[in-house]
């Protein structure tokens, strides 16, 4: 029977009607007075779920349709309670207590706090690539209260499940060069200046400096004086800034392929380089020790990564940002002596105008002036309009061009930095940012000053990387050995030794189609085999 007594509007109330029990929050019925449980079942009962679903059960509250879900739920797929409200989490928590004891349920119920943090937590829960979609179903009319929250976490999740396969992809095409990078460049890494010795030492304001159109407008429109700032840029940003009088203090780098070597021709041989350990080595070993400095990217999760990353001797570590501009405002931000420095960022701008994809100068920009003829014009109309590409209005008012890929590298810079202290956006076109829009000024700023460690044990560390590597070429070296016939194990008891070596020695196979997880299948084997001559001349 229905009860109509007034309710208190903070307190939730559990209402018993002619058909069950519904939930009264901020003086609503959060579902059907008459029927509450119909029109979920309904849902559910109608719903089709494809294999390797992320199911987002937004408010679930007294849990309708959740056995009925339970029930069709394949095996590799995963119910995700979701609640923004505090208040509504509490009650759900209490009211569901049961539903959790069962064994077999698939499913995670975050707190209100850990909830936007679920897209990275769905990213490190699919290792093996065991979930390809994400769906989202409102459980009931409490979702209203924050249906913006629930929007946006459900493009999180998707985009974060969209990204780890497409990651996966990156490490088929790229992940031996990785690793090839990778190791060429320990061989030197104990010359290179520590990136550390940065630290908390730049006491000016930082200018970072991607390759995006907004650069060369603020060239054009900001005549800074250098010594007034730490200038900082990605890799394609370097020519433009050179030839409009600015030398950069320092450009990251962290592309893996020989194409990027193009943008540091003729490049001031003074400019600290920044590299990446898996960014090609050809530029980093000709450039002088004193000149360089290295930090890790996490291409992969993998075992030997985790392992190499806590020996003694490595730089400090990143995720992958997927963009070279957002890896040097992380470090910016490690630079600064403290967060009442100022950092600004122009070039940033994560899609494009029709014609023009990047600042003028810059290498894309170079390339395709020289391949242009009376056939192929000089402006790049192709990117504008390629598969993909959608418009917007971008933060001058004029329309632009993105795609997936740098959408979701501008929600990746958004969900770091939108909550630093005093880093803002100079950049006047483009992706809007959640930073405040400010521009520099150039004042009569201190010189910044380093507290740079002198000691630098170079034999110390060089001893340290060669135990390394050494340990490495003896594993292969054994390894080889047991995938030749030059053993006496048979069965069971060499496959177990070849797991022992071969699994966390993911550079192996972490290129390969299938190789998110490691197999002993004969043919998986097989092609571990020849990338083992491969990695015992590089280490």
């Amino acid at each position: 029977m229905e009860n109509n007594q007034v309710q208190k509007p903070c307190a939730v109330q559990k209402i018993e009607t002619s058909q069950g029990f519904s939930v009264v929050y901020k003086e609503r019925f959060l579902y059907s007075k008459y029927s509450p449980s119909k029109l979920i079942i309904s849902t559910i009962k109608q719903l089709q779920l494809q294999s390797g679903t992320i199911v987002l059960c937004n408010s679930p509250l007294l849990g309708y349709g959740l056995q009925e879900l339970l029930q069709k739920l394949p095996d590799d797929c995963l119910l995700v309670l979701c609640e923004a409200d505090a208040t509504l989490y509490a009650f759900t928590l209490k009211e569901l207590s049961s539903f959790f004891t069962q064994p077999d349920n698939k499913l995670l119920f975050p707190s209100p706090d850990e909830l936007s943090g679920l897209p990275v937590t769905l990213y490190n829960l699919n290792t093996t690539g065991k979930y390809r979609r994400v769906i989202s179903i409102d459980f009931s009319a409490a979702t209203q209260f924050n249906k913006s929250f629930y929007d946006k976490l459900y493009e999180g999740c998707t985009s974060s499940i969209m990204t780890w396969w497409k990651n996966r992809l990156t490490l088929t095409k790229f992940g031996r060069r990785y690793s090839r990078n990778l190791f060429e460049n320990l061989h030197y890494l104990a010359d290179s200046k520590p990136i550390t010795s940065f630290f908390c030492s730049i006491e000016k304001p930082i200018i970072v400096f991607g390759a995006g159109q907004s650069t060369q407008t603020f060239l054009d429109h900001n005549k800074i004086n250098a010594d007034d700032f730490f200038i900082l840029c990605a890799d394609t940003a370097l020519q433009p800034l050179v030839k409009n009088g600015v030398i950069p203090d320092g450009v990251f780098i962290e592309e893996a392929q020989s194409i990027i070597s193009k943008a540091f021709i003729g490049m001031p041989q003074n400019i600290h380089i920044f590299a990446g350990l898996s960014s090609i080595p050809n530029i980093t070993h000709n450039a002088n020790a004193q000149n360089l400095s290295f930090f890790f990217t996490e291409y992969a999760q993998t075992a030997f990564l985790t392992k190499l990353k806590n020996k003694s001797f490595m730089p400090p570590s990143n995720l992958p940002f997927g963009s070279v501009g957002l890896t040097a405002v992380y470090y910016a931000l490690k630079f600064r002596k403290n967060d009442s420095i100022p950092i600004y960022v122009t070039g940033l701008d994560f899609s494009y105008s029709a014609g023009i994809t990047h600042t003028k100068g810059a290498l894309s920009h170079i390339l395709h002036l020289i391949t242009g003829n009376r056939l192929l014009g000089l402006a790049n109309y192709n990117a504008a309009f390629a598969y993909g590409t959608e418009k917007f209005i971008d933060k001058s008012g004029n329309q632009f061009i993105t795609t997936p890929s740098l959408k979701s590298y501008a929600q990746t810079f958004n969900s770091i930095f939108s909550a630093e202290k005093n880093i803002f956006d100079a950049g006047e076109s483009g992706m809007p940012l959640q930073i405040p829009h400010r521009l520099p000024d150039n004042q009569n700023h201190n010189r910044y000053k380093q507290t740079v460690n002198q000691a630098h044990p170079i034999e110390e560390l060089k001893a340290f990387i060669f135990e390394y590597l050494s340990e490495e070429h003896k594993a292969l070296l054994e390894l080889k050995a047991l995938l030749t016939g030059k053993t006496k194990l048979k069965g069971t008891k060499l496959l177990e030794e070849i797991t022992k070596i071969a699994e966390p020695r993911e550079y192996l196979y972490l290129h390969f189609a299938d190789g998110w997880k490691f197999s002993t299948e004969q043919s998986f084997l097989n092609r571990i085999r020849t990338e083992i001559d491969f990695f015992l001349k590089i280490i």
